[in-house]
């Protein structure tokens, strides 16, 4: 048994408020060993991040903190002073937060970031600080770490960010790393890699891991203890490989029921859902996907875009089908949501053109007709950028109502209870404002925002990658029931395979602004398959240990040849020299890859 580096015996944490005193853990005990991962699993408001706060002896004022035990390396952290506490989190404690962007200043570059931190608790010069950071860059597999130290926060993509974050944090070699949500917002190929960093600190450093996620999938890959919470107790705890594979607690078992196996299509059936919400039936249309008439909804024709003199996408051709979901996979930075705005209007292409129902219409939004505003609508990742903090739920889905739909005031209200059942949210949620409402919540109220016009075709860009399993299980389900009864076009877009497996008819992968691969759901996830392809269908596998299929590169691939050459064992000579165009490897399945006939 390895000797214990952090020992919490019945925490028990409440937060004073004007109505009195709120509990938010209550008699929480763990206990992680030296080199050992443990995970920290619940949905939003369980108390994970509560606990977390705690241990760094980050929580705020008004929280009132109890236990029988909180310990580091047998030292009670409670009875630190000030000075001590900075020598613990800079030498001993170390955390990686959600948002990497965030956690970054954006006005210092990299490099400074991290030589100002081992200049701080070390006797070193600045160029001993900056050759130690370039070390520690290429221990988080950067290519080319002298040049990043010269770059600014704003200059490198999520996961790149969150690199240099773990870079930070591990600077001063520290015995315990606490990982609030790490992975969250980053893509499959980016996660397995962060995933595969981490263990590899356990493996050198015997680094012991607090890691804390929403994410099962991510905590069953990578931490060998588990425990489970919920309203501020921990419900079940044990080995990894028990819980997840026989849990015992009910809690744990909704949980894992919740996720989507990589095979399961929504034409297997329906989510489980843990909410208790009423759900309409589960009858899936037997024709989704194989129409025998296929009607193109969406046409994007030769779309092209740079940001400056950074090219985002590249003469991409894709087309929807009416009533399809097309599915769109890729890297941070691939051009995913840039796609995502050119089809809405947000954003004028710099070349091609969008087409509706086979009507070109105009790139800015502003520029287009009431009916086609009407018949394209958005949901966005975060609907706090979607929901005005000021207004009621209920005028919010009134306004698209009136403008969109052209209803009259007294039939407003009618619609706005019909749209509000839809999207099964409580009568009373229409006299509430946004803040009041969890985040599954005003996901169902952003979605319910963008079905007020009867839309033919709804852009939703990664609309469940900030909710819960069971939380992002409701939605799933809801836009399929959606989609069903209006006959809806989906395009999209998600760094969770998993999730586009189970919606998805079609699927396209980008990388770096280029379409590399489309076909249907079952073509992509059972190949041939791009290599690129291949590595994100690896990195989201259950069987696959995480690795580092390459270093992390700034670089934005040759000007010419293949985006993906850089990264890819198959490539030669030839790839270097020319962009390879989308050939056939099936029915209306499509590959980008001039070695597609050797071992795609």
């Amino acid at each position: 048994m390895s000797s214990s580096v952090l020992n919490v015996d019945q925490l028990s944490i409440a937060y004073d408020g004007r109505n009195g005193s709120h509990p938010a853990v209550s008699g929480v005990s763990l206990r992680v060993g030296e080199g050992e991962a443990l995970g920290l699993v619940g949905e939003s408001g369980s108390g994970k991040s509560s606990v977390a706060l705690a241990i760094l002896r980050y929580l705020p004022k008004n929280a009132r903190i109890a236990a029988s035990a909180l310990e580091f390396q047998g030292r009670e952290i409670r009875d630190l002073s000030a000075e001590q506490l900075r020598q613990l989190r800079g030498n001993h404690i170390a955390a990686v937060y959600q948002h990497p962007g965030a956690a970054l200043n954006p006005s210092m570059t990299i490099g400074r970031q991290i030589t100002e931190t081992i200049m701080r608790h070390r006797p070193v010069r600045r160029d001993e600080a900056r050759e130690r950071a370039c070390e520690l860059l290429g221990r988080v597999r950067v290519s080319h770490p002298e040049r990043v130290l010269g770059l600014y926060p704003h200059e490198l993509s999520g996961g790149m960010q969150q690199r240099a974050n773990i870079a930070i944090a591990i600077a001063l070699d520290p015995s315990l790393l606490v990982l609030d949500e790490p992975t969250t917002a980053l893509d499959a190929s980016v996660q397995s890699e962060i995933i595969a960093i981490l263990s590899g600190l356990r493996r050198d450093h015997k680094t012991s891991i607090l890691l804390i996620s929403h994410d099962i999938n991510m905590i069953r890959r990578s931490c060998d203890r588990v425990a489970v919470m919920q309203s501020g107790t921990v419900v079940e705890s044990g080995a990894a490989g028990d819980i997840f594979d026989n849990p015992s607690h009910a809690y744990t078992k909704a949980l894992i029921a919740s996720i989507p196996a990589l095979n399961y299509t929504k034409r297997n059936g329906r989510l489980a859902e843990t909410d208790g919400l009423p759900s309409h039936s589960a009858v899936q249309n037997e024709d989704a996907g194989e129409r025998k008439e296929r009607r193109i909804a969406i046409a994007c024709k030769g779309i092209s875009h740079a940001f400056g003199s950074q090219p985002v996408l590249s003469n991409v051709d894709l087309d929807i089908g009416h009533g399809e979901t097309f599915g769109l996979i890729g890297e941070s930075g691939s051009g995913k949501s840039t796609l995502a705005r050119i089809v809405t209007g947000l954003q004028m292409p710099d070349a091609g053109s969008v087409e509706l129902f086979g009507r070109t219409v105009a790139p800015r939004v502003e520029k287009r007709s009431l009916g086609e505003r009407r018949d394209v609508q958005m949901v966005f990742q975060s609907p706090d950028r979607t929901l005005n903090p000021r207004k009621r739920i209920g005028r919010i889905l009134g306004r698209p109502l009136r403008r969109l739909a052209g209803l009259r005031s007294s039939e407003i209200k009618a619609r706005v209870s019909d749209l509000r059942q839809s999207v099964r949210l409580a009568g009373a949620t229409a006299e509430q404002k946004s803040r009041s409402l969890s985040g599954g919540q005003r996901q169902r109220a952003a979605i319910a925002r963008a079905f007020a016009g009867v839309p033919k075709v709804v852009v939703l860009d990664e609309p469940t990658s900030a909710l819960d399993v069971s939380v992002q299980a409701t939605v799933l389900n809801l836009l399929n029931d959606l989609q069903r009864d209006k006959d809806t076009t989906y395009l999209f877009i998600s760094h969770d395979l998993r999730v586009v497996r189970y919606m998805a008819d079609r699927i396209g992968v980008l990388y770096r602004g280029r379409l590399v691969e489309t076909g249907s759901s079952d073509q992509i996830f059972h190949g041939p398959n791009h290599p690129y392809t291949k590595l994100l269908l690896a990195a989201s596998s259950d069987d696959a240990a995480p690795k580092i299929i390459s270093q992390a590169d700034i670089a934005a691939g040759p000007s010419q040849g293949c985006a993906f050459a850089g990264r890819c064992s198959l490539a030669v000579a030839d790839c270097w020299k020319a962009e390879p165009p989308l050939s056939q490897a099936g029915d209306e399945h499509l590959i980008a890859c001039w070695r597609l006939d050797q071992g795609s």
